[in-house]
């Protein structure tokens, strides 16, 4: 990778960490379409290309999510209990499904992270101002069966798209578990860097070995872009979570996700 490529890999992480620490994501959903289309560039070969672009993805995601969920715990919007519930939970399934993924051809792993965020998406499109305004007191803990499911959806979602699982957990807490919004991305930013921990793991021990992987990767994991993309995360993570105390961007979660529908379609009719 060229000094220019590395420059422009770390001002798209800006603008990635900056959505991560806004909406309590990991900003997987951009994330694996720019690797894709970097590595359609490439010398990468096509049978791993998606794959490298997940597990690439993932590392990035556990940068963002430390970033963004430390300048939430800062604002006390952070559940440990549910963190930790959430993300261990994760673990179980997230190492699992990365198994299933590397034996899954590119063009399948597309079509489950199309369908994964144009579901994420249309949910927020459908979301009403006055329910998106709404705040909650929390007037009991949620329960530990509800938080142990959200973990163990959130890890086949992380290892099949590449995410972080905030786009499961997120609105599961907020709408099912009635946690505040806000505790709710808090909570859902610290909880990612446990998943995304274990599926990169995941597609690292699955990729060791297989003769298509360039040299410098480990495994599905090329660590160049990685690591630019982590550093611009890591540079714009907190603005976003400081935006994300002061309002509800309403309007701006609207035209964010059909900007995610779009590159959904995009990696459909590739």
């Amino acid at each position: 990778m060229s000094l220019i490529e590395f420059f422009l890999f770390i001002g798209v992480g800006c603008g990635v960490g900056f959505l991560a620490g806004l909406f309590g994501v990991g900003g997987g959903f951009i994330l694996v379409p720019v690797l894709i289309f970097s590595y359609e560039h490439s010398n990468l070969s096509p049978s791993i290309l998606t794959h490298v672009a997940i597990g690439t993805s993932l590392l990035v995601v556990v940068f963002s999510g430390m970033t963004s969920a430390y300048q939430h715990r800062k604002q006390g919007n952070v559940d440990w209990r549910a963190v930790f519930m959430i993300g261990f939970s994760s673990c179980i399934t997230a190492l699992a499904t990365t198994r299933v993924a590397a034996a899954l051809s590119g063009r399948h792993l597309r079509i489950a992270f199309a369908i994964i965020i144009i579901i994420a998406a249309v949910r927020m499109l459908t979301e009403s101002a006055s329910k998106a305004q709404k705040k909650l007191n929390l007037s009991s803990r949620p329960s530990t069966q509800g938080l142990i499911g959200v973990g163990l959806a959130a890890g086949v979602v992380s290892a099949l798209a590449g995410i972080g699982g905030g786009l499961v957990t997120i609105p599961v807490m907020y709408q099912i578990l009635r946690m505040p919004l806000k505790l709710a991305i808090g909570t859902s930013s610290a909880a990612i860097v446990i998943t995304a921990l274990f599926s990169v793991t995941g597609y690292i021990v699955n990729g060791m070995g297989h003769p298509d992987i360039p040299a410098g990767n480990f495994g599905f994991v090329d660590f160049q872009r990685g690591m630019a993309l982590a550093i611009g995360t890591m540079l714009l993570a907190r603005v976003g979570a400081k935006v994300s105390f002061k309002t509800h961007p309403f309007l701006l979660r609207k035209l964010f996700a059909l900007f995610v529908i779009l590159m959904a379609i995009y990696l459909l009719v590739k």
